[in-house]
This record gives structure tokens, C-alpha cells and sequence, in this order.
């Protein structure tokens, strides 16, 4: 396995070079962010059902177990992405049906050395059944995404998923998932949100109350709450 680190500010160095992440928010930063982002990628959205409508497995309960027998724990974990494993973001592009570029797990595979590469090399054999391995879990996402073959193609190519974050050319959040917020599209406005949005480190006074505090960031989803213009400036970066 390709070494890689979980330090947000060596991963995220890739788009500070470019000015696409001006200030790379501190660890606290992110641990707030992804409290609030986390319902927004753990609860099916109003799609869900008709993405993956006609497969054997396609209902949540029954491709829920096979996904997690093929990722492992990362599967469970719900944040920022920095500490998954490369191949468990390999097995998670392939197993997980996505409406439109994954841009935001795209841009994590693209803050690892090589990821991009390894993650065309990795889908081309699963595509093309070059092992035994590849070919059971061509196997396996047939159960779970209807035209696992097609979705696949979406990222190969020299105008695929891969090509286009390989050239740093993202969509805008409108091309792709309705039901996410503008800052949780892409790992990049997902960062300058944060970095914007929340103070860099915890004051100790205020400690005591963080339970409630995480209580108000991860219920915002279910309150329709959108943030002010002033702790989005980022979001024109990418």
C-alpha cells in the first residue's frame, strides 16, 4: 500500500500551493465542520432508491453489510476523510453509487501521492477483470449499482472523472448533488468553510459546554440552516 499521511496540513498542501485552500484550517476546525457535515453524508438522500432501483442488493439494509465487509472501519468513520486509507477509497468510489463527480472524495484520493493513478489502475481492473480479486468484486457491485459498468467509464478516460481532477477542473455544486450544502461538496470549500467559519482552537472556558455545541452543529441539517456569507468567502476558490 502507497504511504500517505493523515496530517491535514501535509494532505491539504496540494491545494494551498495553488491558492485554492488560502489558510488550512486547524484539526479543531475540522472536528467542528465535520460535526455539521456529518448528516448530510449519512442519511440517505431522496434519490437513494432510485439509484440503485433493480439490483439484488440495492436497499440499504442489504448492500449495507457487503459495503462494509469490502471497506472495513473507514466505512463507519464519518468526517473530514484524512484518515481513510487509500484503498479504502479506491473500494468506496467503486461500491458506492455517486449522482454526478464525487468531487469531494475525488479530491481526497487526489491529496495522496500517486492516489489518482492508483485509484484508475484500481477501477480499470475491476472493469476489465484483470484478477481473480478484481473479478469478484466486479461480482459483488453488480449486486449493489445498476450499470456498475457504465458508472465506472464516468472516470476513465482522458475526459473522465479522474482526467478532469487530475487538471484540477471541478464542477459547480449545481452540476452535481442537490441535496448538499455549497461547503460540503468538495474537500476544498469543505476546508476554507471551516477555516472561515470556526475559531482555530478551543477557548478552555468554554469547554465544559461542548457537548451542546456539537448537539447545535449536527442538527443544523434538520433545521435548514445555511451560514452567513462572511464564513463562506472560499467557496469561489473551487
Amino acid at each position: 500500500m502507497r504511504d500517505f499521511s493523515r496530517k491535514p496540513k501535509e494532505r491539504l498542501r496540494i491545494y494551498a500551493d495553488r491558492g485554492l485552500i488560502p489558510r488550512i484550517p486547524t484539526l479543531w476546525q475540522l472536528i467542528l465542520g465535520q460535526l455539521e457535515m456529518g448528516p448530510y453524508v449519512t442519511l440517505p438522500d431522496e434519490g437513494d432508491d432510485e439509484r440503485y432501483a433493480g439490483t439484488r442488493f440495492g436497499h440499504p439494509l442489504l448492500r449495507s453489510p457487503i459495503i462494509f465487509a469490502e471497506i472495513g472501519l473507514d466505512h463507519l468513520r464519518v468526517g473530514h476523510g484524512l484518515h481513510a486509507k487509500p484503498e479504502s477509497l479506491y473500494r468506496h468510489l467503486n461500491f458506492v453509487y455517486h449522482e454526478g463527480m464525487p468531487v469531494y472524495d475525488l479530491q481526497l484520493v487526489q491529496t495522496i501521492p500517486g492516489g489518482l493513478g492508483d485509484l484508475r489502475t484500481y477501477i480499470e481492473d475491476i472493469e476489465f477483470g484483470r484478477t481473480a480479486k478484481a473479478r469478484s468484486q466486479q461480482k459483488r457491485i453488480d449486486w449493489i449499482i445498476p450499470s456498475a459498468s457504465e458508472y465506472r467509464q464516468n472516470f476513465l478516460g482522458p475526459d473522465g472523472w479522474i482526467a478532469q481532477c487530475e487538471r484540477f477542473q471541478y464542477p459547480e455544486p449545481e452540476a452535481v448533488a442537490g441535496f448538499l450544502r455549497p461547503e460540503f461538496f468538495s474537500l476544498i470549500r469543505f476546508a476554507n468553510y471551516c477555516a472561515n467559519a470556526f475559531e482555530s482552537k478551543p477557548k478552555l472556558s468554554e469547554l465544559p459546554f461542548f457537548p451542546l455545541r456539537a448537539r447545535e452543529l449536527f442538527t443544523r441539517a434538520t433545521r435548514g440552516y445555511r451560514p452567513p456569507r462572511e464564513e463562506t468567502p472560499g467557496l469561489d476558490l473551487a
